[in-house]
Formats: C-alpha cells, sequence, structure tokens
C-alpha cells in the first residue's frame, strides 16, 4: 500500500506536508524533527540524494550540532534512512528516503478505521438485541462481522433494514441478511467495467 501513497504524493493528489503536519505528534516526533522531515521531503522533490550538513542546518535555523542531533534522531527512529546506491553511471554515492512515515501514517489510518469498525460492530449488537427482544449467539455475531467487514453495510443501512425486518411475520437475522442483499442489489449500479477497477484499486491498497 506504500507505494500506492507515496504514488498519490509524487503526482500531488496528497500534500506530504499536510500530513506530516497532522501526524507527526503521533507518532513519537517533536516539532523540529518535523520541520527536518519537510526539508528532506522538499531535497527529495529537487531530486537531491546528499544531505549536505551545513545547508541543512540554515534551512532548519539550527546549530551544526543541533541539526546533527535531530537528523540522528530521526535516523534511531526510523524516519530516515541513508543508504549507498548506484548513479547512472555505476558510481556508488549516498542517497536517503523517508517513506517509513508514509508506513507509520497508513497504519495509523487502518488501525482507526478498524478500531471505528469494532465500535460500530458494539452499537449494531446492541441495537439488534433490543429490537429484536433476544440475546444474540455466537452465528449471529459472525454475520454481523460479515456484514460490517466483509460486505461493507453501514449502520444505517441495517438498521434500516432491521425495522423493515419488524413489518414480517418471522423477523430475524436471516431476514435482515435477506433484506439487506435486495437493497444492495437495488443500489448496484456500477458497470462490471468499473467494479474490475475497483477491484484492481483495493488489492494494491491493501498490499
Amino acid at each position: 500500500m506504500k507505494h500506492i501513497l507515496k504514488h498519490l504524493i509524487d503526482e500531488g493528489i496528497i500534500d506530504f506536508n499536510k500530513l506530516v503536519l497532522k501526524y507527526y505528534h503521533k507518532f513519537d516526533l517533536n516539532e523540529r524533527e518535523a520541520m527536518a522531515l519537510l526539508k528532506l521531503f522538499a531535497l527529495q522533490q529537487e531530486n537531491e540524494k546528499i544531505i549536505q550538513p551545513k545547508k541543512f542546518a540554515k534551512w532548519l535555523r539550527s546549530s551544526s550540532n543541533d541539526t546533527e542531533n535531530i537528523l540522528s534522531s530521526l535516523i534511531e527512529k526510523g524516519y530516515l534512512i541513508i543508504h549507498l546506491s548506484e548513479d547512472d553511471e555505476g558510481k556508488e554515492c549516498e542517497s536517503f528516503n523517508i517513506d517509513y512515515f508514509l508506513t507509520k501514517v497508513f497504519d495509523h489510518i487502518k488501525h482507526t478505521k478498524e478500531k471505528q469498525k469494532e465500535n460500530t460492530l458494539s452499537q449494531i449488537v446492541d441495537y439488534l438485541e433490543d429490537i429484536l427482544s433476544k440475546p444474540l449467539n455466537q452465528l449471529d455475531l459472525e454475520l454481523i462481522k460479515a456484514w460490517v467487514f466483509e460486505e461493507q453495510y453501514d449502520i444505517d443501512m441495517i438498521k434500516t433494514a432491521a425495522n423493515e425486518s419488524l413489518k414480517r411475520k418471522y423477523p430475524s437475522l436471516k431476514t435482515i441478511d435477506h433484506i439487506l442483499r435486495n437493497q444492495l442489489k437495488a443500489q448496484d449500479t456500477t458497470t462490471p467495467a468499473n467494479k474490475e477497477a475497483l477491484k484492481e484499486f483495493y488489492k494494491l491498497w491493501e498490499e
């Protein structure tokens, strides 16, 4: 997935600077380290592969020692990796990357979404137990998990289906599942070509 996020940044669709400013405090980075990441990204955009200490210190408006400490800290935390690579002529030269920050952003977003889904799951279970006037068993819970995590039904859609099931002679989770599937068919206006394109996109996103 990281390479997808990186591609979106390279294409200007996602702003790397905004990502840093929004998330740095969540990833054990202080303000000066975040500023250094912004400067390092600017260097990459200019195809600069070598960090020149004196020039970099001026950009950060800090002393050489402070700048060295900041860069060392980024290296220790994994946000800055310096390595040797070959140039177009096959000569060894120093280069760096700051891709680890993108990995951290993705992991954070993924964890947040999973937590939101867990909260949604809990809300749905409480609602269904109340509306059906009975506790749900393990098989019921597995079906609800499939709605939330696999089918991607939202909570309002499930509540609507649950209320609709009460109009039936025997309201149950199976009835709700049947209603949900019919609702999905009615709403599905995506063309087969677009479906395949979306599948490919999500496949890449999960890599």
